[in-house]
């Protein structure tokens, strides 16, 4: 049986991609485990030509995009697009997940309309706290990593089989038990952390078949 196929980008090209670059190794290492065969397109090959070559060619059962994004698209190296509404059908037979801000908006939606089976995104801002002392070690950051890990929860579970539906009730489950913990913490970083937490629980979402699965 041929390997299901994982298609991920990532850039560090500035500092919130430098994290996100980061923490796609937990992603990259489970796909791996799973026997998924995993495709990057980092930093320079992160651009437009090479998305579109790949989707063209080979029918990716996961595609996880990470940078920055708007509405209508989302971004790969040095903030080019490279994949907008109009491009949507790159993405049919396939689930998508973009941690981008506002791509589910527009942009999932379009993809939705021309195949794809469901695209999991972010209805408004993708917020991501951090501290200046570990910007140049993401994986230690306090204020970043209960964030990230969240929204790992819906790659992680997609690659094991779980339904999109089940994927984003788990990661906002958890992001709601880690708020309701932080309440009545006095920690001075956890004000930001709960802040990106209750923002980014309200903004994940999806588009398209709730029970699509890989």
């Amino acid at each position: 049986m041929a390997a299901k196929r994982l298609l991920l980008t990532r850039s560090r090209h500035d500092l919130l991609n430098e994290y996100l670059y980061a923490y796609c190794e937990e992603v990259i290492s489970e796909a791996r485990g799973l026997g998924w065969q995993v495709d990057k397109m980092e930093d320079a090959d992160n651009n437009p030509g090479q998305l579109h070559s790949r989707l063209s060619k080979t029918a990716y059962h996961f595609v996880f995009f990470n940078g920055h994004g708007n509405c209508d698209c989302v971004c790969g190296d040095a903030n080019k697009e490279i994949i907008t509404t109009a491009e949507g059908g790159l993405l049919s037979r396939s689930i998508s997940y973009a941690r981008s801000c506002d791509a589910l908006t527009t942009l999932g939606k379009e993809a939705v309309a021309q195949g794809c089976l469901a695209f999991i995104g972010y209805k408004t801002s993708f917020l991501l706290p951090y501290t200046n002392e570990y910007a140049l070690t993401p994986l230690k950051d306090p204020a970043a990593r209960p964030v990230i890990e969240i929204s790992n929860i819906v790659p992680k579970l997609i690659l094991k089989g779980a339904t999109v539906q089940k994927a984003v009730e788990s990661a906002r489950s958890k992001s709601g038990e880690m708020l309701i913990r932080m309440l009545s913490s006095s920690e001075p970083l956890d004000s930001a952390v709960f802040r990106a937490l209750y923002h980014n629980h309200d903004a994940l979402s999806f588009e398209g078949n709730p029970d699509s699965r890989v």
